[in-house]
């Protein structure tokens, strides 16, 4: 009883903090999309890749650095600017594999 007593205030003791440092992170869904194309202009490949951020440092259309709930830090920097969406996490997080690459014209065939 007093066991399941103490377990219970602990318990509600983590969620308070993790609750607390919630408002200090800006938790979200990163997709960031590359599209290869050939010489005529013409689409050849579509890759994805998507990463569950845990806090973004910097994010600008060319430069973006920020830390994954991994605890790696990951900078990404291009000479065009990324096509790229955010989603705000909302219930349970899906943890995506960052070195994982998803190739849209690879899944249709």
């Amino acid at each position: 009883m007093v066991k399941r007593f103490f377990k219970k205030v602990s318990d509600f003791f983590v969620w308070l903090f993790l609750r607390f440092m919630r408002l200090f992170e800006d938790h979200k869904y990163l997709h960031v999309t590359k599209t290869e194309y050939n010489s005529e202009g013409e689409v050849v490949d579509v890759i994805v890749r998507s990463f569950t951020v845990r806090k973004f440092y910097k994010c600008a259309p060319k430069h973006m650095r920020f830390k994954t709930y991994d605890g790696t830090m990951v900078e990404l920097k291009s000479a065009l600017p990324m096509d790229y969406m955010t989603e705000t996490i909302v219930g349970e997080v899906k943890q995506y594999d960052r070195t994982s690459k998803i190739s849209k014209i690879q899944e249709m065939k």
